[in-house]
């Protein structure tokens, strides 16, 4: 595909999506507040515990459209890539010091104690590293429209179990599946993975060219049990390649360990 045909395909879908379900997120949020009024959204401006999270899963056509924003809203490429590399070469060096890369709860929870936040993450008090703002809250990408917390944020700081908005989680997967769903069909294939990381590898030609590369199963590849999974897969170990980064045996382990934590919930 052609860079020019992916801007036109994947950014009004995108933003038009974004900006229907973030209507949706907003009543279903209104209503439930209204129902039960001793309730509230604990996450405020001020509070940046997720943003220091090892995982702020975005899809690669997110990633996509995001860079493309930063660009178009002044900022520049080489010094966005300088800074976004900046983050990855700390995030990796963090995933060999825990053994592989934090996909586990345990490992999840290690990686906040280094205190790592998004390259967007602007702090606001010096002796407080969770306390801060986004720098890009106006373009933010959908994990961020919908990820909440109506616990106190001392729960997600230490990557805790906390209560959520029902209605509001399942409108954000939804959004999610969506997306992979569109991407499926315009590629092929689609990439869920850490938004910095996706990010960093479309900063790279090599990233780019295997973003725009349409490599769609055929009908009697998508009938094997798992097709399209472990395209999707081979499809974020390959943008990871572009960024130096080679999967080994202990991260599929952690990943299939990850997999196991998550059907649990």
């Amino acid at each position: 595909m052609e860079y020019s045909l992916a801007v036109q395909k994947f950014i009004p879908f995108i933003l038009n999506l974004y900006q229907e379900q973030k209507k949706q997120i907003e009543q279903n949020t209104t209503q439930f507040i209204q129902k039960y009024p001793n309730e509230a959204k604990s996450c405020q401006k001020g509070c940046g515990a997720c943003c220091h999270f090892a995982m702020i899963p975005v899809t690669i056509g997110e990633a996509f459209v995001l860079l493309n924003q930063l660009i178009v809203d002044g900022h520049n490429l080489k010094e966005l890539s300088e800074c976004l590399f900046s983050y990855v070469d700390k995030y990796f060096k963090i995933a060999n010091k825990i053994g592989n890369l934090p996909l586990t709860e345990k490992d999840q929870k290690n990686f906040l104690l280094e205190a790592l936040p998004c390259p967007f993450f602007r702090q606001d008090t010096p002796n407080q590293p969770m306390v801060g703002h986004c720098g890009i809250f106006e373009i933010q990408p959908s994990i961020c429209i919908f990820y909440h917390s109506i616990d106190s944020p001392e729960l997600c700081a230490q990557k805790k179990p906390h209560r959520t908005i029902d209605t509001v989680m399942q409108k954000g997967f939804s959004m999610q599946n969506e997306l992979q769903i569109f991407e499926r069909k315009e590629l092929g294939r689609s990439a869920i993975g850490h938004m910095p990381l996706l990010l960093a590898a479309l900063c790279t030609t090599e990233g780019l060219n295997i973003f725009l590369q349409e490599k769609p199963l055929s009908a009697a590849e998508l009938k094997q049990e798992y097709a399209q999974e472990l395209h999707d897969f081979t499809f974020y170990a390959e943008l990871l390649g572009a960024i130096g980064y080679t999967l080994s045996e202990r991260d599929i382990l952690a990943l299939s360990q990850a997999q196991k934590e998550i059907e649990k919930l």
